[in-house]
């Protein structure tokens, strides 16, 4: 069994014991209580910069082969991206034994960092699928739609002309960044409520 792990790209204070990535794997999945695709799990692992790529899909491979997650299929109304849905892995009752016998052994900063960058990572995620903000070129500008969806109705399509194109992406990052205070400042001015 290997374990000493390719180190590059890996942070000063990640792991470079591949036991110890599969574990971090498994406590992962574990905190997180949902399945996550391999693309997912790879940009949460990338943002922490705990794991190296390659010793991540290669523990990922293990993992699966010995028992401990499984891959499964996304429905077809799931809440994830088209490009998470290919590939969503859970953990089995062996993976959830191993996380909560071994994750002790991982140092603390890494465990908890890993499971709150997954969860802002997920929340990300989920706003991205509530807010739909394209722009396309005018002749003399860009026009901007911003769409946020609820589960019946949208909430708010707004339609709005934009100079220049880093304005629409000005534009775009802030919703991203908190669209329920967009809706309810926009909201408020409409109403009258905000000056």
């Amino acid at each position: 069994m290997k374990h000493n792990a390719f180190i590059a790209g890996v942070e000063p204070g990640g792991l470079t014991n591949s036991f110890e990535i599969k574990i971090l794997i498994c406590c992962l999945l574990d905190k997180i209580g949902q399945p996550l695709s391999f693309m997912q799990m790879n940009e949460i692992f990338q943002r922490t910069g705990f794991v190296n790529y390659f010793e991540f899909a290669e523990s990922i491979s293990e993992l699966k082969d010995s028992g401990h997650i499984r891959m499964i299929e996304s429905a077809p109304d799931s809440e994830l991206l088209p490009e998470d849905k290919s590939e969503l892995y859970e953990i089995t009752k062996i993976g959830i034994a191993t996380s909560q016998t071994f994750a002790k052994t991982l140092p603390f900063t890494v465990r908890e960092k890993t499971v709150e960058c997954a969860k802002e990572y997920i929340k990300l995620k989920k706003r991205l699928e509530e807010v739909d903000i394209k722009y396309r070129p005018v002749s003399d500008g860009y026009m901007l739609s911003i769409t946020i969806k609820d589960v019946g109705s949208d909430l708010m399509n707004l339609n709005m002309f934009m100079p220049t194109k880093e304005e629409c992406l000005n534009i775009r990052e802030r919703i991203y960044n908190d669209p329920i205070s967009i809706y309810q400042g926009v909201l408020s001015l409409l109403l009258g409520k905000k000056k």
